[in-house]
């Protein structure tokens, strides 16, 4: 028998609670129209509830004001409200789309299909006159539908431009989404809400929970989280970091602006290599390895490769910026999508003899992911051989980058091949380890799985989603339980 209060004389019947609010006495409910079996979402806020504030009743008023002046598509609208024996109630739009920080992960491009999203709304935001600043931009006040579209939630501690001074005085947010300037009580701008989304991605693409997002800034208040990333493009890594500038005049003025930045960026078009000792005979004495621990050894391999600068280990990763790189860059992707087409079983072979690659470690890459996707996997790994040794992991980069797709949609007969190549030249990268590992599981080769996670679990060593199921596969193989369907392998 539930317990919730019966709001029926004001023409609504609850049908489950969605949340609690961290300010004592809120308190939000999926509920029903009775007239018109409309889903809305009422958010409670009760008086005599335990730790409830005045302080908590005025985001209340100050939420329903501000909806009150927003018609936005992708901002839940204010209905109605009405007040009760121990408190107030607010009726909002109801949209069923979960927030991000119910799902635990998301591909690196479902992340930038929501960052761009999250930026159209606080574009719309910011063009009003006076413009609006959310304050407290997080996972938990995104939500997101099936095809990645945000709805921004929670207004409650919004404030109009520089209108309210004395409620924006109290450090309002939440730790580790927060821009400095909130921190120190100094002037907010349309660039402070762009630190808050810059750490929602940083959360996204690091599987980090809003609770301990904190711990990945430093003393200087800056982030550092580019060494948790692997196969995403040095430009989007730059821009990200550019967005959690912790002097908000060093970010971007505004969201309009960051948009019209992130846009055209290829999320994984241009990978961040994060290399660590050869594990085995492909990658011995790889000069890309010395090249990250001794500069000399880089500059000399710049110099060999005037398309191709593989990152130094710095805290923020720079793309080259010469018009060369770019150049080459853009013909390789180029090559790749006019053919991608007939990367299958039956064109393929016929459609690499009648064409050129780009000829760099790149393109080898491009044209391996080619042979990869149409289940040739011997010739992909026939032409990464052709490379110099020291290139090959390059190319088994590109390869990653194009097979994380195939491995997040659950084609476990075909993830797990290419991710087994990418593992010959990059033993060490750890989402191919926990793919392959996850993929031979439910293949029912538990050796090669078992393999694979243990190693995943002993360079990885967070403790988030991923690590959960590797855990939990290992676990049931241990118990001869196969992955049926009742194990979710994919996230």
């Amino acid at each position: 028998m539930n317990t919730y209060p019966d709001f029926s004389h004001h023409n609504y019947q609850i049908v489950r609670e969605l949340g609690r609010n961290r300010e004592g006495g809120r308190i939000s409910y999926l509920a029903e129209c009775i007239d018109n079996q409309q889903q809305v979402v009422i958010k409670q806020f009760r008086f005599v509830q335990e730790n409830a504030s005045w302080q908590g009743f005025k985001i209340y008023e100050r939420e329903i004001q501000i909806l009150q002046t927003i018609n936005h598509p992708r901002i839940p609208r204010y209905l109605d409200s009405f007040e009760t024996d121990d408190g107030f109630c607010m009726v909002q739009e109801y949209r069923d789309a979960p927030s991000l920080a119910t799902k635990k992960s998301f591909t690196p491009h479902e992340i930038k299909l929501i960052t761009v999203s999250i930026l159209e709304i606080l574009a719309d935001l910011q063009d009003r006159i006076p413009p609006i600043i959310h304050r407290d931009i997080k996972p938990e006040n995104i939500l997101v539908d099936r095809d990645r579209q945000a709805y921004l939630i929670d207004f409650g501690l919004a404030r109009v431009n520089s209108q309210d001074m004395a409620m924006s005085s109290v450090v309002a947010g939440t730790p580790g989404f927060m821009p400095p300037e909130e921190l120190f009580n100094r002037p907010l701008s349309t660039a402070s809400d762009l630190y808050s989304v810059g750490a929602t991605a940083i959360a996204l693409l690091t599987n980090t929970s809003s609770s301990n997002l904190s711990n990945l800034i430093d003393d200087n208040y800056q982030f550092q989280f580019s060494h948790l990333l692997t196969g995403i493009n040095p430009d989007f890594v730059d821009w990200l970091t550019k967005m959690v500038a912790p002097n908000l005049k060093d970010r971007f003025a505004n969201a309009q602006e960051a948009l019209v930045e992130l846009q055209p960026i290829d999320i994984t078009g241009m990978t961040t290599l994060k290399l660590s000792e050869p594990k085995n005979q492909h990658n011995k004495n790889s000069l890309v390895t010395a090249g990250l621990a001794f500069m000399g050894t880089v500059l000399i391999m710049l110099s060999i490769f005037s398309n191709l600068k593989p990152a130094t280990e710095t805290s923020v990763v720079k793309q080259p910026d010469t018009n060369q790189t770019q150049k080459s860059l853009t013909e390789e992707q180029q090559w790749f999508k006019s053919i991608k087409s007939r990367c299958n079983s039956v064109e393929v072979i016929t459609a690499m003899r009648n064409t050129t690659y780009p000829q760099t470690p790149k393109g080898v890459g491009y044209a391996a992911s080619c042979y990869a996707l149409a289940g040739r996997l011997d010739l992909a790994d026939r032409v990464i051989q052709k490379l110099p040794e020291n290139q090959r992991v390059y190319a088994a980069a590109v390869v990653f980058d194009i097979g994380h797709p195939v491995a997040d949609s659950g084609d476990d007969r075909s993830a797990g091949p290419i991710m087994e190549l990418v593992l010959r030249y990059w033993a060490d990268n750890y989402m191919a380890l926990y793919h392959a590992g996850m993929s031979a599981y439910v293949l029912d080769d538990y050796a090669q799985a078992t393999t694979h996670l243990q190693e995943f679990l002993r360079i990885y060593q967070r403790q988030d989603g991923w690590t959960n199921k590797a855990k939990n596969a290992l676990s049931r193989m241990e118990q001869g339980i196969p992955a049926d369907e009742s194990f979710s392998i994919h996230h």
